[in-house]
């Protein structure tokens, strides 16, 4: 009867299990927007007529991209010329990495230390059915002792 509940005392811990930590990264190409503003230029020409009142400016060119507006204008001997650009917006593309952590939360379980085990607990009640008959049995000797043959 000692063998077996030395045998069937405790029950061993589970080990604990550490969750490796999960890393996912995203990598999403987007467009980003920039604004450039309008710009513009101004190119001013100032004519003098000689003594022979002949003017010293032969020709003057124009070279320009197709989103530039430009105006001539000529005046007192004076040439105004300005040159303007619509504000835009460019998209660049760019590339954003999201880098996603899954970390285990810990969660302390409270451990009931000594609950006993079916198997134990099927010892104890054969234990105290045991031992109530023990008892049974030895009030039953004592009762059927007779003191008088012992003086």
């Amino acid at each position: 009867m000692t063998s077996l509940l030395a045998l069937s005392a405790c029950k061993t811990h589970k080990p604990i299990v550490q969750v490796p930590v999960k890393t996912v990264e995203r990598k999403v190409a987007t467009l980003v927007p920039v604004y450039i503003p309008g710009d513009s230029t101004i190119v001013s020409a100032y004519f003098e007529c000689d003594s022979l009142n002949n003017v010293l400016l032969k020709e003057i060119s124009e070279q320009k991209s197709k989103n530039i507006a430009t105006k001539f204008n000529f005046s007192n001997g004076e040439l105004n010329y300005s040159a303007e650009t619509k504000p835009d917006t460019v998209y660049i593309s760019s590339d954003t990495i999201y880098i996603e952590k899954e970390i285990p939360l810990e969660i302390e379980i409270p451990l009931v230390e000594y609950r006993q085990t079916k198997f134990q607990n099927t010892f104890y009640i054969i234990g105290l059915i045991s031992t109530a008959i023990f008892i049974v049995f030895m009030i039953t000797e004592i009762k059927n002792i007779n003191f008088l043959k012992f003086k």
